[in-house]
């Protein structure tokens, strides 16, 4: 799963062991090289997210993104090194404003994420948006209503970054798409 394309892993464990392991190689003065390129393209990855999306939407100021997706695998509610913290916090930074959904890590979020708006569902966050990003692969997001997705979105836009979706599908649909790989 950690190799699949996206925005980088998350999670309790991955994330702190990988750090712990470069902390006490230090220590004895190992070197760890890998593990130290494997935290640092985990970190790139997230950052190379904003650009799709800027790109996207022509620039995020000024933008709304519907968020699909928070938790930092489907499943979960776990919030501990979620992708999705850093790429809204950049979004925020960019000054585009966030709606985002989860089916159920929302309570989570709202300790790790200031300053967005929770929706009700994962069609109220598509609604009035300049473009929909997909952060997390819930199940229940590889089904959308995608005419539905089209008419609440201001423009048919998608970035897709767990690859939910097939990019050849979503053009015949109508849809901007990019995702990621």
């Amino acid at each position: 799963k950690f190799l699949h394309p996206g925005p980088g892993y998350g999670g309790s464990c991955f994330p702190k062991d990988t750090r712990a392991l470069t902390t006490v190689a230090d220590q004895f003065g190992v070197e760890t090289r890998i593990v130290d390129a494997v935290i640092e393209a985990n970190q790139r990855q997230r950052d190379a997210m904003i650009p799709k999306i800027d790109k996207m939407v022509g620039g995020i100021g000024g933008k709304r993104i519907g968020i699909l997706g928070l938790s930092f695998k489907q499943e979960t509610d776990d919030m501990r090194e979620s992708p999705a913290i850093d790429i809204i916090r950049a979004l925020l930074e960019r000054g585009g404003s966030v709606k985002a959904f989860d089916p159920v890590a929302m309570d989570e979020a709202k300790h790790c994420i200031d300053g967005i708006e929770f929706a009700a569902d994962e069609y109220d966050a598509i609604d009035g948006a300049d473009v929909l990003v997909i952060i997390t692969e819930w199940n229940q997001f590889r089904a959308l209503d995608m005419d539905r997705v089209k008419q609440l979105l201001k423009a048919p836009r998608v970035v897709d970054l767990r690859n939910v979706y097939e990019p050849s599908d979503m053009r015949q649909l109508g849809f901007e798409y990019v995702g990621v790989g």
